[in-house]
Parts: structure tokens; C-alpha cells; sequence
């Protein structure tokens, strides 16, 4: 008799449709592939520090949100705080070299006080 792993033996495993929210709709719908595996949803009250773009409903989160909360789900609360630190860090470095976005002029504010 062959020992089968169980679920638990695994890491954890998941697939992260990337792209607008109507891409991602649209590529799961299309991806026959993807009817047999497990949707995951994430807590609506999860944060959401992108300020790049406003989603059209709150429940909307970036692919780096997404990614860092499953990890966090998943246990690994160091990699989904690295991660969300880089997050972080990537989007202020965007909006440094964005002076006109409305959002630069308010983080650059907040940092100087």
C-alpha cells in the first residue's frame, strides 16, 4: 500500500488571476481548467492601502493585497507582512515619481509631519 499525502502534507497551493477585476472575471469564466478547484474568498474588510487606482467596489483589492492576506490565511503571517511592507514601499516610490497624482501631495504631507 502506497502512503497518499494528505491535504495537510501539502503547502498550500493558489492560483491568482491577475489582472482588472472584469480581466480576471473574464479569464475564470473562459478557463474550464479552473471549475474543479476551490474559490477562496478573502474578507471584504480585508485592508486595501492601493490608492493608485479607486476600485469600483469595496470587496476589490489589489493582486499584492490578495497574495499577502492568503498568506497571512495560510499562516505564514511573516511572508504576508514582507509582503505587504513591499507593497507599501513599491507604492510610495510610485507615487514619488507621480508629483500630480492627488494622492502623492497627501502621502508626501503625512511623511513630513
Amino acid at each position: 500500500m502506497v502512503n497518499q499525502p494528505t491535504v495537510s502534507d501539502k503547502p498550500a497551493l493558489f492560483i491568482l488571476l491577475d489582472g482588472t477585476w472584469p480581466e480576471a472575471r473574464k479569464m475564470f469564466r473562459k478557463s474550464p481548467y479552473l471549475d474543479n478547484i476551490p474559490v477562496l474568498s478573502i474578507n471584504t474588510k480585508a485592508r486595501t492601502d492601493y490608492l493608485l487606482r479607486t476600485p469600483s467596489r469595496e470587496e476589490q483589492h489589489c493582486t499584492a493585497e490578495v497574495a499577502a492576506t492568503l498568506l497571512e490565511l495560510a499562516g505564514d503571517t511573516i511572508a504576508s507582512e514582507q509582503l505587504f511592507s513591499h507593497f507599501n514601499l513599491f507604492r510610495n516610490k510610485y507615487l514619488e515619481g507621480k508629483p500630480h497624482h492627488p494622492l502623492a501631495q497627501m502621502l508626501k504631507a503625512a511623511q513630513s509631519v
